[in-house]
């Protein structure tokens, strides 16, 4: 059973967030503050960590976050009503991590703790993503095609990861928005994703062995041919 360590101060939110895992078969271990983070994370070694921004103690959860890389790589996801673009530079800044704006669904939590545990699995297994020619290093954030590298941004990477995870099946541009960016608008961010793709198949244009389609009302499907 995958071990969960929520850290969050208000109290209703953190029954119904806990409530709702365990239905899921996940364990979850609740703490109103990350004063004895790193005795938590020895005693009760979670595979994950459910992190508030927001808490009202000392350290916030940038501050915990932080505390935890001195000494552990566990996965962090950040979950937070702040909306400036300076805490999500601060966010992921902070390696192995995700970001949630509150209020937020269960699902997408939900989604986010399988796709941040999938990549860890990836990432302890040294494994790459292979499409054609070319090879896909999310951990190192790059393409490499017959020696050439190309180096990718965060938002390039966690698109063409989740592309990958679905290779030849269409994805939605909204669920890979609201995946990636977290928006629940995503007109807002459409224009960010097509400069993303744009800039894909510049990387891919080389091969002749990979297709990056698009289409209306079915979204984006990384193919090989």
């Amino acid at each position: 059973m995958t071990k969960i360590l929520l850290i969050e101060d208000d109290i209703n939110l953190a029954t119904t967030l806990m409530g709702a895992l365990e239905m899921l078969d996940y364990k979850v271990r609740h703490i109103f503050n990350g004063d004895t983070i790193i005795n938590e994370l020895a005693d009760f070694q979670p595979e994950l960590v459910l992190l508030d921004v927001n808490l009202n103690t000392k350290l916030d959860g940038f501050d915990i976050g932080k505390l935890i890389r001195k000494k552990h790589q566990t996965p962090i996801i950040f979950t937070t009503s702040r909306d400036e673009s300076e805490d999500l530079k601060t966010g992921f800044s902070i390696a192995n991590t995700d970001y949630v704006r509150k209020p937020y669904r269960i699902m997408e939590i939900e989604m986010r703790i399988k796709n941040l545990l999938s990549k860890q699995t990836t990432d302890e297994k040294g494994s790459t993503f292979q499409f054609g020619d070319f090879s896909f290093y999310p951990a190192e954030q790059s393409i490499k095609y017959e020696g050439t590298k190309f180096h990718l941004n965060n938002y390039e990477t966690a698109v063409l990861d989740l592309l990958c995870q679905n290779k030849d099946t269409f994805v939605s541009k909204q669920k890979i928005i609201e995946l990636v960016w977290n928006c629940d608008q995503p007109k807002l961010k459409e224009g960010a994703l097509n400069n993303i793709l744009s800039n894909f198949r510049k990387y891919l244009k080389p091969g002749t062995s990979i297709e990056l389609e698009c289409r209306v009302g079915l979204g984006v499907k990384l193919t090989t041919k």
